[in-house]
């Protein structure tokens, strides 16, 4: 994968990961209300379904965005220290 890619990739997961996120606190918001509704346990249970998942969804992309970075970081050192290995057989330039 080049560097724009994983970015590229970095930045989709971060965004589906907000989305992910807003989505759990909406949820939280509606368990708030669940008291003064007539079907409460029925709500509740499907909730905590509905929580669960996007519990489950939100800890794979936030590890994923973990990968990426580390990808993203050993390409920079590998790039780095090619740089640095090809550059002291370069021979000089006359100034």
């Amino acid at each position: 994968m080049t560097k724009r890619s994983i970015q590229r990739r970095i930045l989709k997961a971060r965004i589906s990961l907000n989305h992910t996120i807003q989505k759990i606190l909406d949820i939280n918001r509606n368990r708030k209300k669940l008291e003064y509704s007539k079907q409460a346990e029925a709500r509740e249970q499907h909730l905590n379904e509905e929580l669960r998942v996007l519990n489950k969804m939100a800890e794979y992309q936030d590890r994923l965005i973990k990968y990426y970075e580390r990808t993203l970081t050993l390409k920079k050192v590998r790039q780095n220290t090619t740089e640095r290995n090809t550059s002291q057989y370069q021979q000089p330039t006359l100034p």
